[in-house]
């Protein structure tokens, strides 16, 4: 999911607040979960960027990841809002889609 100039949506802290990414990772993870229960075989799942996919394709300016890479800043490294709730769901094995029921 790439999203461009993503430093808009940066709070007061300079996290960037992705709630878009969270919703469109939890409704892939509440397919997953789904597709489970109803006997497919699934031993992981894994995000295709964890950082920003910075790539000249684009002249940089979409980012897919969970974690910012300013390239104005040494490439420095900045969690966004998704890292943390991604962190969460790892931790507690469970997560909830929008509107839906809390998923284990």
């Amino acid at each position: 999911m790439g999203v461009e100039n993503e430093a808009r949506f940066k709070n007061e802290e300079g996290v960037i607040q992705d709630d878009y990414r969270i919703e469109f990772i939890s409704e892939h993870l509440k397919a997953l979960v789904e597709a489970i229960e109803a006997g497919a075989n699934c031993k992981g799942y894994m995000l295709w960027a964890f950082s920003d996919n910075v790539s000249p394709m684009n002249a940089f300016k979409n980012r897919y990841g969970l974690v910012e890479i300013n390239l104005e800043d040494n490439r420095n490294r900045t969690l966004k809002k998704s890292a943390y709730w991604y962190r969460d769901v790892i931790k507690s094995r469970t997560f909830s889609a929008p509107n839906d029921e809390i998923y284990k």
